[in-house]
């Protein structure tokens, strides 16, 4: 699947570039609908081909962006007013109840930091966003911080492949590889940043 959507990609280069900005947004939204299909993978070969090819770096970083908010915010609405049910039925086979629990136990710990770092949890995006759907919390803080999570993560990793050119295989294979390591790191950062923050409001009040 990851080869076949890398060579969509790269065939868009022979078309109207917008078209390619299209497939971009695209895949950056069925990624957090359908987990299998390789996001990540694709927003860096896009960075790659915005380095030599007719795309731009920044409309690349732009669509992705908004449509991994979107995917994000669906999700989002299917667990708040099907989640239950759904999960019962098993409809959403990608998405067992275990990882559901397992989120459920992150969001009382951490609240709304996970919702904050779930673009650099690989893996566990979509379960994120149903579940706090599903939890019900307000729309507008998870659209936030959803889409501050999903800028900094696509333009990472965008800039990535624009900067490494030809060597953009090897920043997908460094993610597979160390992804998980750095993901915890970014989210017990964003953790410590959250803590701070929240500490200076309750010493000025």
């Amino acid at each position: 699947m990851e080869q076949f959507f890398a060579e969509l990609l790269e065939r868009t280069t022979e078309v109207p570039v917008i078209w390619g900005y299209t497939l971009v947004f695209f895949i950056a939204w069925l990624e957090n609908v359908f987990p299998p299909i390789p996001g990540d993978v694709l927003v860096v070969f896009a960075g790659y081909l915005a380095a030599i090819g007719p795309m731009a770096i920044f409309p690349v970083i732009a669509f992705s962006t908004l449509g991994g908010i979107l995917g994000f915010m669906c999700m989002y609405y299917i667990g708040r007013y099907g989640g239950p049910r759904l999960l019962e039925s098993r409809a959403l086979r990608w998405l067992p109840s275990e990882s559901v629990s397992r989120i459920q136990n992150w969001l009382q710990t951490w609240g709304y930091t996970v919702v904050a770092a779930n673009r650099f949890l690989s893996g566990a995006r979509t379960v994120i966003a149903f579940t706090v759907g599903m939890n019900r919390m307000p729309a507008l803080p998870v659209g936030l911080l959803a889409s501050l999570s999903a800028a900094v993560w696509v333009t990472l990793i965008a800039v990535l492949g624009y900067v490494v050119g030809d060597e953009w295989e090897r920043v997908v294979d460094y993610i597979a590889r160390y992804g998980r390591v750095i993901s915890v790191l970014i989210f017990l950062f964003l953790v410590w940043q959250l803590y701070k923050a929240i500490r200076r409001i309750r010493q000025k009040g």
